[in-house]
C-alpha cells in the first residue's frame, strides 16, 4: 500500500512537471510570436511616418481662459456627464420642439418659433462668448482612452438644430441679418469639436461632420430662395471655406487605433471582462488570466493593419477618398473577423467598420463645397442679373479657386438652365456619373451609395 501511494505521487508529480514544460513552451512559443508580429507590425509603420503611440495623440493642456468647455456651463452642457451633476446649470439650453424638424414654415409658424426661442437667449449669448476662446479640451485622464470624456452629442445636436430652424424662420421672415447671426453661432459651436483641427476620438469628429451638414442645409435653404444678400453670403462662403473634413476625420482613424491598442495595453484583466461582457460574444472570466501576452500583441498588430486600409483610401495631396478602397477595406475587415480566434478576438470587437463613417464624411464635405460655389453663384446672380455659364467665370472676383469633386478630384458637374437655375452634382460613392440623378431609398431618402450627389437651384 505504502509502496502504491509512493507511485501514484511520482506519477503526479512527473505529469505535473510535464504539464508545467508543455504550458511555459506554449507561453513562451505565444509570447515570442506575438511580440515578432507586433516588432514587424511597428516597422512597417515606423517606415510609413506613423505612429501607433497614444501620446502622441493626447491633447495639450490649454489654460482655463482659453478653454471653450471651462466657460460657465459648457462642460455641464456638451460633456458627457460620467456621474450625475449635483447642481445642474439653470436650464438655459432649447428644449425639444417637434417645429424644430419641419421642412414646410409658414411666416405665422416662424414668428411663433423665435417668439418660443426666445426665452433661450441667455444660454445662447454664454455659448456666443464661450466659442470665442480658441481652444477646447474636455478635462481626462488622458492616460487611460477608455476614460476619455465624450461630447453630449444630445445637446450639441438640440442647439444646432434649433439654430439652424431659427435661421430659416428669419430668412421667411425678410431678416437674412439674424438668420446669419445664428448660423455664424452654429459653425463655430461645431468648430469647438475639432478646434485645433486634431479630435482624438471619432464620436468627436462624426458629430462634427453631422452638425456641418445641419449648418450647410440652413444655407442652402437661403440660397435656393434667394434670400441672403451679398454681405451674408460673403461671409458665409468664408465659413464654408473652414470646413475641410476629410482630415479631420483621417485624424482621428489614426488617434482611435492608437488608442484601442493603448486601451489592449493599460487595461487590467477585470477590465477586458467587463468590456467584453457587455458584447454579445462571451469568454469565461478565467479565460482571461489565462491569456498569453502574445494574443494581446498579436490581437494589436490587427487592429494597426486592419485599418491601415481604410486611411489609406485618403489621398490628402489632392484632399480626395477613394470608396473603391474603403470598400476594399470594409470587405478585407469582414473576412478577416469571419472566423474569430484568439488572434483576433479583442480586435473584432473593438475595431468600428469605418465604412458608414466615410460616406457620411464624403457626402458632407461634397454639400459643403458644392454650397460655398452656390454661394459664389448666386453672388454673380446678384451681380449679374442671372447664373453664370461656367464655373470659370466666378475666378478671381467670387472665388480664388473652384473645389473640386471630393471623389475622384475633377472638377464639380455644373450646367445652368439660360441663367435661371443651375445644378451643381458629385459623381458620388459609387463613382459614376449619372449624369446628376439622385436615387432614393424605398423611405424617400437620398440613397448616398448610389446616384450623383446633387445640389440644384431650379429654374422658376
Amino acid at each position: 500500500m505504502h509502496d502504491s501511494w509512493k507511485t501514484w505521487l511520482w506519477r503526479t508529480l512527473v505529469t505535473t512537471a510535464i504539464i508545467v514544460v508543455i504550458g511555459a513552451c506554449f507561453y513562451a512559443e505565444e509570447n515570442m510570436r506575438g511580440v515578432r508580429t507586433w516588432q514587424e507590425c511597428e516597422r512597417e509603420l515606423a517606415a510609413r511616418g506613423e505612429s501607433i503611440k497614444w501620446d502622441d495623440y493626447i491633447p495639450a493642456p490649454v489654460p482655463d481662459a482659453q478653454n471653450f468647455y471651462k466657460a460657465s456651463a459648457m462642460t455641464e452642457w456638451f460633456v458627457k456627464a460620467v456621474k450625475p451633476i449635483a447642481s445642474p446649470p439653470p436650464q438655459l439650453l432649447p428644449t425639444s420642439n417637434p417645429e424644430t424638424t419641419i421642412n414646410v414654415i409658414t411666416e405665422i409658424s416662424a414668428s411663433n418659433y423665435i417668439a418660443w426661442s426666445a426665452a433661450f437667449e441667455p444660454g445662447l449669448d454664454l455659448i456666443r462668448n464661450a466659442v470665442q476662446r480658441p481652444f477646447a479640451r474636455m478635462d481626462a485622464d488622458y492616460k487611460r482612452p477608455i476614460q476619455r470624456p465624450v461630447p453630449n452629442f444630445v445637446n450639441y445636436r438640440l442647439v444646432s438644430q434649433t439654430l439652424a430652424h431659427r435661421a430659416r424662420c428669419y430668412l421667411l421672415l425678410h431678416q437674412p441679418d439674424k438668420a446669419l447671426t445664428d448660423l455664424t453661432l452654429l459653425h463655430e459651436l461645431s468648430q469647438t469639436l475639432v478646434k485645433d483641427g486634431k479630435p482624438n476620438l471619432l464620436v468627436s469628429s462624426m458629430i462634427h461632420v453631422a452638425i456641418s451638414g445641419i449648418y450647410v442645409d440652413a444655407v442652402t435653404c437661403g440660397i435656393q430662395s434667394q434670400s441672403w444678400r451679398e454681405p451674408e453670403l460673403k461671409v458665409l462662403q468664408k465659413q464654408l471655406t473652414e470646413i475641410n473634413l476629410l482630415p479631420e476625420v483621417a485624424y482621428t482613424f489614426h488617434a482611435e487605433r492608437a488608442s484601442i491598442c493603448q486601451m489592449l495595453d493599460v487595461m487590467t484583466p477585470q477590465e477586458l471582462m467587463q468590456r467584453i461582457n457587455g458584447t454579445t460574444r462571451q469568454v469565461s472570466d478565467i479565460g482571461w488570466w489565462f491569456m498569453p501576452s502574445g494574443w494581446i500583441l498579436q490581437n494589436k498588430a490587427v487592429v494597426a493593419t486592419i485599418e491601415e486600409k481604410t486611411i489609406d483610401s485618403f489621398d490628402f495631396t489632392n484632399n480626395t477618398i477613394s470608396p473603391y478602397k474603403v470598400k476594399a477595406a470594409s470587405t478585407s475587415m469582414n473576412q478577416v473577423f469571419s472566423r474569430i480566434t484568439p488572434w483576433n478576438f479583442l480586435a473584432s470587437i473593438c475595431v468600428p467598420n469605418f465604412n458608414k463613417a466615410a460616406i457620411a464624411m464624403a457626402r458632407n464635405q461634397a454639400s459643403a463645397d458644392q454650397t460655398q460655389i452656390a454661394c459664389a453663384l448666386e453672388r454673380w446672380r446678384i451681380a449679374n442679373g442671372k447664373y453664370p455659364a461656367t464655373l470659370a467665370a466666378l475666378v478671381p472676383q467670387f472665388m480664388a479657386q473652384i473645389p473640386h469633386d471630393v471623389i475622384g478630384g475633377r472638377s464639380m458637374n455644373y450646367s445652368c438652365n439660360d441663367g435661371e437655375g443651375f445644378r451643381l452634382y458629385s459623381i458620388g460613392w459609387d463613382e459614376t456619373d449619372d449624369d446628376g440623378i439622385t436615387i432614393f431609398d424605398s423611405s424617400g431618402a437620398e440613397d448616398r451609395e448610389h446616384g450623383d450627389w446633387v445640389w440644384q437651384v431650379p429654374q422658376k
